[in-house]
């Protein structure tokens, strides 16, 4: 068990950094920390392919598609895959795809596909006839670091199991998602932990995925209670290609990972777990399908990849969609400045009376703290990116405005410089909504304080004009789309 997981480890690291001129043997053993000799035997063992090979294979596969999707010169594709000559380049792409460079750009259709190695475990014994368990079992969440928004963390950890490390990006799917910058507020009786569980719904979460390039599946628990066996088998077939599904369920989004195969029982990965690397059971049957809510509870699976897209685009889509976001209302929620003033118009007036009894005004203040700092390395990015996109300095500087607003600009990710934070100590004095006791373990008796509220809802309007700031800056600034 311990060798598959050094050598899923050697997998996913050499799929990091697949392009790097140093990838070797010697650096893929220390990864997974071992002598090179002894590695190189146990790779080849379970794998059935040696290091080399497989660093040569992925390569040539990957530049086999860069060859035929872009226009780019073969001397420049050559160079990019680790070939000092177009001759040694052609060779060895004629030798893996038996068709030249040239030819493939002809008949595109003759390419060879290699495609990441994902190890399964099976363990047989016991009662239990046949488990199967990915062998990528990790922490999938982690809020120490401010990763609050359990579908995002579920989804970074599938695009890690497909080999897809420059997308296995919390911030980045949280960015595309718009959780990282959209504080909602309910205003029917639907209750989310964050704004794309509000907006997307199950059979929308493939969007997400569109986006990333790769297709999904979504089905609902009463799809699957319709067609039981067609898609219990869905389940199982992605758990044994070695990538997890996700579960949306009656609370935080989690991950299945494996199955018991005598019985319909998954073994799924809690995001609240104190160990989230010990798989917990879910029996399939009529208990699951006894409830409400029903139709917005089920599971995802990412399938193949359909096609390429650049990070650049990936980050761009995201900014031109913010607007829209951030100014989303229904009939059940509302985003961005809007959420805010609904939030502190039911403070103001003392529609917030039992906080024991009020499902989500914590929740509120997670949304709210999370994001005044965790969207600083999406737009970072974003700019970086698009060097035209000067603008997000000042969209930036309004979250950071609110992470000062909420505890005076401190955060797990310190966001502020010591300059910038008496900045708006001197435009907002040194109170926030944290020393107001209106944040995280606000109190019945605070919010019936007249004078308390009062300061509360004032605290809370600041960030709604924050937003509104946010969505004209894009406004002036974004192309036309």
């Amino acid at each position: 068990m311990d060798w598959l997981k050094s050598v899923q480890l050697a997998l996913n690291y050499m799929e990091s950094n697949l392009l790097e001129d140093w990838l070797d043997n010697e650096n893929v053993a220390k990864a997974a920390y071992s002598s090179n000799a002894n590695f190189q035997r146990i790779f080849s063992i379970i794998t059935g392919i040696s290091i080399a090979d497989y660093i040569r294979c992925r390569r040539l596969s990957i530049a086999g598609d860069e060859v035929v999707k872009t226009n780019h010169k073969i001397i420049d594709i050559a160079l990019k895959y680790g070939y000092e000559t177009p001759d040694a380049f052609t060779k060895a792409f004629t030798r893996f795809h038996d068709i030249t460079p040239t030819d493939a750009r002809k008949n595109p259709t003759q390419l060879k596909k290699f495609d990441p190695i994902f190890l399964t475990i099976e363990v047989k014994g016991g009662l239990n006839l046949g488990t199967k368990i990915i062998s990528n079992i990790q922490s999938i969440q982690n809020s120490w670091h401010g990763e609050n928004y359990h579908f995002n963390a579920v989804a970074r950890y599938v695009m890690g199991c497909l080999g897809e490390m420059s997308l296995a990006d919390y911030s980045l799917i949280a960015g595309i998602t718009g959780d990282t910058f959209t504080q909602f507020y309910p205003l029917g009786d639907i209750r989310c932990d964050s704004a794309s569980s509000f907006y997307l719904g199950l059979h929308n979460y493939d969007r997400v995925f569109d986006k990333l390039g790769y297709h999904s599946e979504s089905f609902s628990e009463r799809e699957l209670q319709s067609n039981r066996e067609h898609y219990i088998n869905k389940i199982k077939m992605s758990i044994d290609r070695g990538v997890p599904v996700i579960w949306h369920r009656r609370g935080p989004t989690a991950a299945i990972v494996g199955y018991e195969s005598e019985e319909d029982v998954f073994l799924y990965l809690n995001t609240l777990s104190s160990d989230q690397t010990k798989p917990e059971r879910l029996v399939i049957d009529e208990e699951c399908f006894n409830d409400d809510e029903i139709y917005r509870c089920g599971w995802t699976i990412v399938n193949n990849k359909k096609h390429d897209i650049s990070l650049k685009e990936i980050y761009r889509n995201a900014i031109l969609n913010l607007p829209k976001l951030l100014t989303m209302k229904t009939n059940d929620y509302i985003f961005g400045a809007g959420a805010f003033r609904a939030w502190a118009n039911d403070i103001e007036n003392n529609n917030i009376k039992d906080l024991s009894n009020h499902f989500s005004y914590e929740m509120y203040v997670v949304n709210l703290a999370t994001n005044s700092g965790g969207c600083q390395e999406f737009l970072e990015k974003a700019q970086e990116l698009n060097p035209d996109f000067t603008f997000l300095e000042e969209v930036r500087k309004q979250y950071r405005i609110t992470n000062y607003l909420w505890n005076g600009g401190y955060w797990v990710k310190d966001v502020h410089s010591a300059q910038e934070r008496e900045e708006m100590k001197a435009l907002y004095d040194d109170y926030n909504l944290e020393t107001l006791g209106g944040a995280f373990g606000c109190t019945n008796e605070t919010l019936n304080n007249n004078e308390k509220r009062a300061l509360i809802v004032k605290q809370i309007r600041r960030f709604a004009d924050c937003m509104d700031h946010v969505v004209q800056i894009l406004n002036e600034n974004l192309p036309t789309i």
